[in-house]
């Protein structure tokens, strides 16, 4: 996919009034220099939600949601990134360029693929109309005419090229998935002789498909291979269908199967939704919390599926912010959605299955406590350092207040003594869930070092940025976030008038981008001419801080330089031994 040019990005938000963006949606009242409403994200009786015009920024002081113009319509509209920069477009009569950056390859054109997979549908549909030995079988599975529609069920037959055929764009079908061309030249179809289900995107285009044989083949499920247009691990089956059904969604049920997710749909509940052959990621979830503030995830009850369901816990605990809440269903032994619900009062069986589900922090307790002697100190001990990697993965929020109450009760320790014990440096232990995704977390604890707050100030009053002078020193800076804070002190210097969203919005794929979101989110206490000086002597330090970590490394490499001709003696060792620390002690902002 062609990445949207920076400059489009920046003509775009600069044509966008947030202001008037969120108040069609939001009915805001003026409040001061911003404005405020009740958070359409949670519930509130007292407006906490506020607008800055001069920013171009939301910010919600009870959830914490914030974010530009395009990020209140991913969340408020529940559009992946591109749907709302063509939404946006389209209000401000502009048209988006379809050349992808020069640093990044625009890959094949897109719309020749959802042609192919349009078609496609089309194809399996008709097959299926034509097949009534197919109709039969969801006959017998209890599948409606209506839900099959609903759904776009369609029939893959049992031939090598019935697809081939019909399809023109042979390349694209191949790119698309829907082809695997063969050794010795030509193609022949993916699918054959299979049930086939439509993926869709959050826009209703078919983007992959998910087939099933009509028996209990080993390979009883095919899905699409990974595509331009679909990526497993990002997509859910039966979400756009849910969000057709209902325009509120109160919650989203997450099951295995495509069967599973379409009986529950016939039974009344079309609120459900499956992963794609991989387990639950974040990325699924961040989609999910999109539509929704409460995920429930469905598993069996047996030993399996306690272990998938704490899986799905460590990827849900770091998104856990705001009213957001996960909740887990355990079938009865020997069922699963689709049998339970189409069973002796399967609705109301079901439904009384989803009033007791469990909340994630009785799962994670649970998880924590197995095996442990909470009547001892040393079990004791054991449960709270067992906890620390799972509290600290979790938003500083209310469910982190919560679950940290719940363990102080069962340790024996006051709620606050717990909650300082798990601000201190964490234990080696294994973390809830992988490295990569931990390591993200940790780099956006929320910490104010002195970078962070002189970035707080600059984004408070861009106009800071004019002041500063020679920033060659800070340009050098091994703190971390110098280079962000510099990058921002040289385009607010050289474009004093824009809003601080299109600066944002130039970070929306860097790691810290929520991060720097976060701190734009802050006004700093104090006058203008306070908060000026208080800048003007942060950039100060900083710069000073560098020019003597440049000193330390020229010393440190002439007492290098003489240890390789040579052992130094006892003084220039322990010289070099001490600057060596020096240096480590100012690699990173720790204020």
């Amino acid at each position: 996919m062609a990445r949207i040019p920076q400059d489009f990005i920046d003509q775009l938000l600069e044509r966008t009034d947030i202001v008037a963006l969120v108040d069609a949606r939001v009915p805001l009242k003026k409040s001061g220099r911003e404005y405020a409403a009740c958070c359409p994200f949670h519930d509130e009786k007292s407006p906490s939600f506020t607008v800055s015009p001069v920013k171009q920024f939301y910010h919600c002081f009870g959830c914490g949601v914030h974010g530009t113009a395009i990020s209140f319509l991913m969340e408020y509209d529940r559009l992946e990134f591109r749907d709302a920069v063509e939404v946006l477009a389209h209000q401000a009569g502009l048209e988006i360029p379809q050349d992808a950056q020069a640093s990044e390859p625009a890959g094949p054109p897109r719309d020749p693929l959802y042609d192919v997979m349009a078609a496609a549908d089309r194809f399996f549909r008709n097959e299926l109309r034509r097949n009534p030995r197919v109709i039969d079988y969801l006959k017998r599975r209890g599948v409606s005419g209506e839900m099959a529609k609903r759904f776009g069920i369609g029939y893959a037959p049992d031939g090598w090229d019935a697809l081939t055929r019909t399809l023109t764009d042979k390349n694209a079908a191949d790119t698309a998935g829907m082809l695997i061309k063969r050794d010795n030249g030509g193609f022949f179809d993916r699918f054959r002789n299979r049930l086939m289900f439509p993926i869709r995107d959050t826009r209703g285009r078919t983007i992959a498909f998910g087939g099933r044989t009509l028996g209990d083949d080993k390979a009883k499920y095919l899905n699409s291979p990974e595509t331009p247009l679909f990526h497993k691990s990002d997509h859910m089956y039966g979400l756009f269908e849910a969000r057709q059904a209902l325009r509120e969604l109160p919650r989203l049920i997450v099951v295995e199967g495509y069967m599973d997710v379409i009986a529950l749909a016939q039974n009344g509940f079309p609120n459900a939704v499956a992963t794609l052959g991989t387990a639950t990621t974040q990325s699924h979830l961040t989609t999910l919390f999109r539509h929704t503030q409460e995920v429930m995830f469905c598993f069996d009850g047996d030993a399996a599926g306690v272990r998938a369901a704490r899986k799905a816990l460590d990827q849900s605990l770091p998104v856990m912010r705001g009213g957001r809440r996960v909740r887990f269903l355990f079938m009865p032994e020997g069922e699963d959605p689709d049998t339970l619900v189409r069973g002796d009062n399967g609705t109301a069986v079901f439904q009384q299955a989803i009033d007791d589900a469990r909340p994630a922090s009785h799962v994670l307790i649970d998880a924590l406590t197995s095996g442990a002697d909470l009547a001892s100190p040393d079990g004791r001990a054991g449960l709270i350092e067992n906890a620390r990697p799972y509290v600290n993965a979790l938003p500083p929020e209310a469910f982190r207040t919560e679950l940290i109450g719940e363990l102080a009760g069962m340790a024996r320790l006051p709620a606050d003594d717990l909650r300082q014990m798990y601000a201190q440096t964490p234990a080696k232990t294994n973390r809830p869930a992988d490295n990569k995704t931990n390591n993200k977390n940790k780099a956006q604890d929320i910490r104010v070092t002195q970078v962070s707050r002189a970035l707080a100030l600059l984004l408070a009053d861009t106009t800071l940025a004019s002041g500063v002078g020679d920033i060659a020193a800070l340009r050098e800076s091994h703190v971390r976030g110098a280079e962000i804070l510099t990058q921002a002190i040289e385009f607010f210097a050289n474009n004093p008038t824009i809003a601080v969203s299109r600066w944002l919005e130039r970070y929306r794929d860097h790691r810290f981008f929520d991060r720097l979101q976060q701190i734009a989110s802050t006004t700093p206490p104090g006058s203008e001419a306070a908060r000026a000086q208080e800048f003007n002597e942060a950039i100060a330090r900083l710069s000073t801080q560098t020019a003597s970590r440049s000193s330390l490394r020229k010393r440190y490499d002439a007492l290098v330089a003489r240890l390789a001709e040579g052992p130094l003696g006892s003084e220039a060792a322990q010289e070099l031994e001490h600057v060596r620390r020096e240096l480590q002690g100012t690699r990173h902002d720790t204020t």
